[in-house]
């Protein structure tokens, strides 16, 4: 079963968070593959698993990154 999650988040730093981020989207993901975007003040962030263990593994490693991102350029 193919399993999807996209999450906005918002900032006004979007642009420092996305340049931030895109360097990990060059890793290999075995199961799953992940999209980001950066718009107008906000971050969006589609990703796409196998299944749903694969989907729950990327979502927890790219929320945490995200959540270390947005503390980076609030320092």
């Amino acid at each position: 079963m193919k399993c999807c999650a996209d999450l906005v988040f918002e900032s006004s730093r979007s642009g420092e968070i996305y340049e931030s981020l895109k360097p990990e989207l060059d890793d290999d993901l075995h199961r799953s593959s992940v999209t980001l975007q950066a718009e107008d003040g906000i971050i969006r962030l589609e990703i796409r698993g196998e299944d749903t263990v694969s989907l729950r593994a990327a979502l927890n490693t790219w929320i945490r990154l995200v959540k270390i991102a947005f503390e980076m350029v609030s320092l």
